[in-house]
């Protein structure tokens, strides 16, 4: 069974459920999907107890959210490789990865029956369909929870941006591997790729 380590710092989601800035984009149900990025418990096993948990209770309140309102969901994990050469640079950084039955693993149960995009790189759009799904959804606006802020979430804003898709991402969704991190993340995807938002912000929203 693969496993995946990573230095994680303590903190709390809590210190980022005010945060709300960007680039001006008006958030629109009837616009947007749901990506859930990379929740495995592959990579949410190497967080705090504490902050795993307000993690799966953040995201299964924003999927809960989307399929109230019907908004599309799909979840992103890396594409299962067999060999370390087949991850490039990223299987010497990260090492081989989830395996075939890992990325199929859910800690949110109304994701078991969500699609998923294999992705080949950081960025959920990178050798996937994930741009063709969402315009045959009829979707030009992307929310984003998941994990990690500093990989392929802030990686998958890039990819957003240059595919005119606008991108959200909710700050208090979404883990890193420290506090500062998670912070730098927000307000770079705020200054330049994308529009920040709260999960208060986001459920009130119909």
């Amino acid at each position: 069974m693969a496993t995946f380590s990573a230095n994680i710092a303590s903190y709390s989601l809590t210190e980022f459920n005010r945060e709300s800035e960007g680039l001006g984009w008006s958030f629109d149900s009837s616009r947007v999907a749901l990506l859930v990025h990379d929740f495995l418990p592959y990579y949410l096993q190497v967080l705090t107890a504490q902050l795993q948990e307000e993690l799966i209770k953040s995201v299964q309140i924003v999927v809960d959210w989307a399929q109230q309102n019907g908004v599309p969901v799909v979840r992103s994990a890396p594409r299962p490789a067999t060999a370390i050469e087949q991850r490039g640079i990223g299987g010497k950084l990260w090492g081989l990865g989830p395996t075939a039955s890992q990325v199929n693993e859910s800690l949110v149960q109304a994701l078991d029956d969500v699609p998923c995009v294999y992705k080949r790189s950081l960025s959920a759009f990178y050798a996937t369909d994930l741009d063709v799904e969402l315009r045959r959804l009829g979707r030009n606006q992307l929310a984003v929870v998941g994990i990690f802020a500093s990989g392929g979430i802030i990686a998958t804003s890039f990819d957003a941006l240059a595919r005119d898709i606008e991108y959200f991402v909710v700050a208090d969704a979404i883990a890193d591997y420290s506090a500062e991190r998670h912070l730098n993340v927000l307000r770079l995807i705020g200054a330049s790729t994308g529009q920040v938002i709260n999960l208060q912000e986001l459920v009130t929203k119909q």
